[in-house]
């Protein structure tokens, strides 16, 4: 049986219970902080009041960029604890099994007055245009050696005063007394001059900025790429980055360096049908021109270097007429007509040229087959202006109106019959050594006229 005194505290306990459940239900434990307030013992109602005053009667700071901060007292914003749920709930969540209460953190606990909020903000200094600046980047300049040197980063204090307004009203209902600006302003650059991208882009620039090649012309004069013109290479890009933009700009450079570079071919050497190598003249204008995409290709690899160069300009082959086994040669005077295919020679006739006497003369040069036509006529003026039209069976131009034609008038051909009854310019030839001509050329084929 129980004894008297386990009986006592057994009642006792069971009171103390029933008290404590009783009074866990209206009120606070002990220990209790809500946003930071005491609240041990107090009913909701009791509990709202002593937050209220307790958020009106604190000195609110504002934390701004450069280390400025602002005071003022939270009852000049109407502080009003609305949220009765709010703290219902928190009552209702105590634990039954502690005896001590617990920190409770509500937010959207209080009301403000919201006008005065952006009044007050609008009040202060730092919202004014005027004394606000963005952050600057750190950027590259060029010094007075002409290199690019790091210019280091501007911090600023830009704030929008709607979003400094919202975020200062949701801190306030928060019940919070330090509110931190400067996670919503502009202050830091993106780009630091500590920034490792952008050391690496000043050390590239630099390098190519060394760079100098100059290109000795046929001329005798010199055309240089140096850090005068690939300074304005330099690009940046919307993030604030730089680079070289020698995509545009190596080709732009070197189409102004074919323009320089090309120069005139007058000659080149051919091997003479029983003569050997002599100096054929181009009939047209033939230019040496550089190879633009080999040129584009090393000057990329120079300029990384930041090297001095010294070079002549990367040329496209020069027509070669030494060395070719497909063509039509033409002896102005020994008046005679090769045609060698493969290097197999398949025509060997005499020819009758230009007259000499009346100023036409066959000029000599290197030209192609411009076309070639059957059963046609030739019209023209004799050098006394009398009118001329010739029926040919095979016409072959190449020059303008001189050509390669049969001239069945012509009792012979070869010797000097063209000093001074010659043809107006043409190659004239016997009918058979028409025919074969004219079945074998083509457009691709030299024909090459000179005087041995």
């Amino acid at each position: 049986m129980l004894t008297a005194v386990a009986f006592v505290i057994i009642i006792v306990t069971v009171i103390i219970a029933v008290i404590i459940g009783i009074y866990g239900r209206h009120y606070f434990k002990l220990s209790t902080q809500i946003n930071g307030v005491d609240c041990s013992f107090l009913t909701i109602d009791s509990a709202r009041k002593k937050l209220e005053k307790s958020v009106n009667s604190t000195e609110i700071k504002l934390k701004f960029a450069d280390g400025k901060e602002y005071t003022c007292l939270g009852a000049y914003f109407d502080i009003e604890l609305t949220n009765k749920n709010a703290l219902k709930d928190a009552l209702n969540s105590q634990n039954s099994d502690t005896e001590t209460g617990q920190n409770i953190t509500l937010n959207n606990l209080y009301s403000v007055n919201e006008e005065k909020v952006k009044k007050y903000l609008s009040s202060l200094s730092v919202f004014n245009t005027e004394n606000m600046k963005a952050p600057q980047n750190a950027y590259l300049k060029y010094n007075s050696k002409g290199y690019m040197e790091i210019q280091p980063e501007v911090y600023g204090n830009e704030i929008n005063l709607d979003t400094a307004c919202n975020y200062m009203i949701d801190a306030l209902k928060r019940g919070e007394t330090v509110i931190d600006f400067t996670t919503i302003m502009n202050i830091t650059p993106k780009i630091l001059e500590s920034d490792s991208k952008l050391k690496e882009e000043q050390e590239s620039i630099n390098t190519a900025l060394k760079t100098k090649v100059e290109y000795k012309l046929k001329s005798g004069e010199t055309y240089t790429l140096n850090a005068d013109i690939i300074k304005d290479w330099v690009v940046q890009d919307k993030d604030g980055y730089y680079s070289l933009d020698l995509d545009n700009n190596i080709p732009k450079f070197v189409e102004k360096l074919k323009e320089k570079a090309e120069y005139l071919l007058t000659s080149t050497e051919f091997n003479a049908t029983g003569i050997g190598k002599i100096k054929v003249p181009f009939g047209r204008k033939t230019y040496a021109t550089i190879n633009t995409d080999e040129e584009i290709k090393r000057l990329k690899e120079q300029i990384v270097t930041g090297k001095s160069y010294n070079v002549e300009p990367i040329y496209n082959a020069l027509p070669n007429y030494k060395d070719i086994n497909t063509y039509v040669e033409v002896d102005l005077s020994r008046q005679r007509v090769w045609l060698y295919v493969n290097g197999k020679c398949i025509l060997n006739t005499a020819c009758v040229t230009g007259n000499v006497s009346k100023g036409y003369g066959t000029p000599s040069g290197i030209y192609y087959l411009t076309y070639k036509t059957t059963d046609t006529y030739l019209e023209g003026y004799n050098s006394d202006g009398s009118k001329y039209k010739s029926p040919v069976k095979y016409w072959m131009p190449f020059n303008g109106g001189i050509g390669f034609h049969d001239a069945t008038w012509r009792g012979s051909f070869g010797g000097n019959i063209y000093m001074t009854n010659g043809s107006h310019g043409c190659v004239n030839l016997p009918i058979s050594s028409a025919k074969t001509l004219y079945q074998n050329i083509n457009s691709s084929m030299p024909i090459i006229l000179y005087n041995s």
